[in-house]
């Protein structure tokens, strides 16, 4: 069957989630809608030209990429259908991406079987390593009694009047840019639920959660101090997941406070992700980064 590049559309956006799901990467149907919506322009499906099932999907891949900077790009959520697999359609796809992308500097987060193939082929910089975490039984008596939190930090949920000072914040996280396209929904509107740390009147860290396909999303948690990182995770399993619940984060291997406390917590590793650059390396404050925003369109 031949099949055809096009622009994710709107209608397309459900069966884009069903891939994603039996990928089992469980992106809720908000994240993924949110995640195409602002990068409507660099987002790919390989469409099914000769399908003439009735009901059945004619999306079989699909593929994005996010403008960070003038010359940063990242990229994301390639799939293709099992079943359509050695066809040729993911050389397809990522063509479409890679004009998108032109000569700017280009970045993945791979995982760890094919960094072989990757560092032969594409990129030439592995910078750090991400692992993702999940557990639906999760210690929070043990988090909170290892925790002493500095009386001086004050904890509160996100409120309209803070949200342009918590994109300055987290400007001053990814690299000075700013992504208020994409960080003011993903923190402040309905299902986020984003927690605040304060110094004084000043920001000093956030965390926010949003539903997964299953279980919560913790994402980002950033904090200028380990023990501000200690302080928003005891906060986020405190009041924002619920007893049995499971929960699903990704965490920088080099930030080691977030490590040592989601081994404390009883997450269990799933997989290991290499952070990956085709032209320079980009340097991230990673021991301020405790978990990222999302694996598949930004840098941290």
């Amino acid at each position: 069957m031949s099949v055809v590049i096009r622009k994710t559309t709107k209608e397309m956006v459900s069966e884009v989630h069903e891939l994603s799901n039996l990928e089992g990467w469980n992106i809720s149907a908000a994240n993924l809608t949110l995640l195409l919506q602002t990068f409507a322009d660099s987002t790919f499906c390989a469409v099914d030209a000769d399908n003439r099932v009735v009901g059945e999907s004619k999306v079989v891949g699909h593929c994005m990429a996010a403008t960070v900077t003038d010359n940063l790009c990242f990229g994301g959520l390639l799939v293709v259908k099992k079943e359509r697999r050695n066809e040729g359609i993911a050389r397809k796809l990522d063509s479409a991406r890679r004009e998108f992308v032109g000569n700017r500097n280009f970045s993945v987060n791979g995982l760890i079987v094919h960094l072989d193939g990757h560092m032969k082929s594409r990129f030439k910089h592995h910078v750090f390593d991400m692992k993702g975490f999940a557990n639906n039984i999760i210690n929070k008596e043990k988090i909170v009694k290892e925790i002493t939190t500095p009386t001086k930090y004050k904890f509160v949920s996100l409120t309209e009047d803070m949200v342009d000072s918590l994109g300055r914040y987290d400007t001053g996280i990814n690299i000075g840019v700013c992504r208020a396209n994409l960080q003011k929904p993903w923190t402040f509107s309905e299902p986020a639920r984003t927690i605040v740390a304060l110094d004084g009147a000043s920001i000093c860290g956030y965390a926010t959660v949003r539903p997964a396909e299953t279980g919560k999303l913790l994402a980002p948690l950033y904090g200028d101090s380990p023990d501000i990182i200690s302080s928003l995770f005891a906060q986020v399993l405190q009041s924002l997941i619920d007893e049995g619940e499971a929960m699903f984060v990704q965490v920088p291997t080099d930030n080691k406070t977030m490590m040592e406390l989601v081994g404390i917590a009883g997450l269990r590793e799933i997989y290991t992700m290499n952070r990956l650059y085709s032209k320079e390396a980009v340097t991230l404050p990673l021991d301020k980064i405790a978990a990222i925003m999302t694996a598949e369109a930004t840098i941290c």
